[in-house]
């Protein structure tokens, strides 16, 4: 059996995506899945797999062990142990493409409930603009900020593809500058379109969730740094996915790359190796489960 005793202390996006390594370990490993209650049995229509912790001894499975997976050697490990994926596994967006064989659209069904009302036949564009800990907080030293640049240059690019009917606006911080300049550049370039802002970006009080199935309703996804953007990407529509150059510049081995906060001089190989994965073969150009339609 392949578990999850405790979701990840990260954010939603985060446990999206170690939901999606379990279920898409239990499918490689041809067994069973148990995930502890989380927001998204809330949120998403999930397969019905899910199934009572077994009282087999438990191994953790961690993205050492997935970075280049030995499957011969996971399943050998697996017929002794269940495997479980609990922090500090991190088996989140650093292993994605190394365990994804299944569509993750195939795994999280948003409830009608939580569905945008957007009218059929119509093109939407969708921008996350990421504040909140970006600004400092969780000690990166503001490195996940993307320019105005590259937000203006993303719409400019979509709008040029496509006749966009509407363009929708997230946020988890409306006092940031930047999602205001954005808001203004949008209104300023719509034409004809309809500028909407998300209901939770709106209204903080709404669940975070009208917001992300906003997002990932959208044909057209202009993404911050986020794991929630990430998600919004393989959830919901196929969809034509901006990521920031420099962004991803930073995640890169090389002069561009920009480490987290105040690590020993050796962090950033280590980080290259583990966390990082995700957006280096994001800049090679991903595989059919996510890959950027353009990157600006």
């Amino acid at each position: 059996m392949i578990k999850i005793n405790n979701i990840t202390a990260g954010r939603f996006g985060n446990r999206i995506l170690q939901y999606n390594s379990a279920y898409q370990l239990a499918k490689k490993l041809k067994t069973s899945m148990y995930c502890v209650e989380w927001e998204g049995n809330q949120f998403f229509d999930l397969p019905s797999h899910n199934e009572e912790p077994s009282s087999r001894e438990e191994k953790l499975l961690t993205w050492r062990d997935c970075i280049n997976p030995l499957w011969d050697d996971i399943k050998s490990m697996h017929e002794k142990f269940d495997l479980v994926i609990d922090d500090p596994a991190y088996l989140l967006h650093n292993t994605f493409f190394q365990l994804t064989h299944v569509d993750v659209r195939e795994i999280f069904s948003i409830k009608k409930e939580f569905l945008p009302k957007l009218e059929a036949g119509t093109t939407n564009l969708g921008i996350h603009i990421r504040g909140g800990d970006t600004r400092g907080g969780d000690n990166n030293n503001c490195r996940e900020i993307h320019t105005f640049e590259y937000y203006k240059n993303a719409i400019d690019e979509a709008l040029k593809n496509s006749a966009i009917d509407n363009i929708n606006i997230t946020s988890d911080d409306t006092d940031f500058d930047l999602f205001k300049k954005v808001l203004i550049y949008s209104d300023k370039v719509s034409g004809d379109a309809e500028l909407i802002i998300g209901a939770a970006t709106f209204d903080s009080s709404m669940p975070h969730i009208y917001d992300f199935a906003l997002l990932a309703e959208c044909d057209y996804l202009i993404a911050g740094s986020s794991t929630y953007a990430v998600c919004a990407g393989i959830i919901g529509k196929n969809k034509k996915i901006i990521h920031s150059s420099e962004w991803i510049q930073k995640n890169i081995p090389g002069s561009t790359y920009v480490k987290w906060g105040n690590y020993t001089t050796d962090y950033p190989e280590t980080y290259w190796r583990s966390w990082d994965n995700f957006w280096i073969k994001v800049n090679r150009g991903g595989n059919k489960f996510y890959s950027p339609w353009k990157i600006l």
